[in-house]
């Protein structure tokens, strides 16, 4: 089977959105996460009310800082109350990996420390949280947290029998 680059096979994950993943570009990064993740538009609003000249930028497709919008915009305010809920909806949580899994498969340096330091270090806020979002992640992704995880030796040691156990 011959795949174009930068996509990726996402159906044999019980959480996928199905098909081909492709990477997002920098310039689609807001497009993206407005089309895809749920409750988006509600907090570019909310940030809009204290700063409407970074969202004007952001929906203008100029993002000076990748994290800073991982982290204002997604991360803190969206993925990691998912995350936290326990049993978060499917239809939520797949979204939301299915965005990750777009952003990491983008293979430049920019989008590859931006996700390390906004999406997936969060995710060392608890054993839980690590074991949901692998649990929800999509190939690229996951690979990214096992990397992300083997950086800090003693916790992949301690959580390496979970995330095999969900590997199946």
């Amino acid at each position: 089977m011959t795949v174009a680059v930068n996509a990726i096979i996402c159906h044999d994950f019980p959480f996928s959105t199905g098909g081909y993943m492709q990477a997002i570009r920098l310039d689609s990064v807001v497009s993206s996460y407005v089309q895809q993740v749920p409750r988006s538009r509600d907090v570019l609003d909310e940030i809009r009310t204290s700063d409407p000249e970074l969202v004007d930028e952001w929906e203008a497709g100029r993002i000076p800082d990748l994290l800073e919008f991982l982290l204002t915009a997604f991360s803190r305010p969206i993925l990691l109350p998912l995350l936290r809920s326990g049993e978060p909806s499917f239809g939520d949580i797949d979204a939301c990996f299915g965005y990750i899994e777009g952003l990491s498969s983008n293979e430049s340096d920019h989008f590859r420390e931006s996700m390390l330091f906004g999406v997936f270090e969060q995710f060392l806020e608890g054993r839980d949280i690590v074991l949901r979002a692998y649990r929800y992640s999509l190939p690229v992704t996951r690979s990214r947290i096992v990397g992300m995880l083997s950086t800090y030796p003693e916790t992949y040691n301690e959580i390496r029998p979970d995330l095999e156990a969900l590997d199946g």
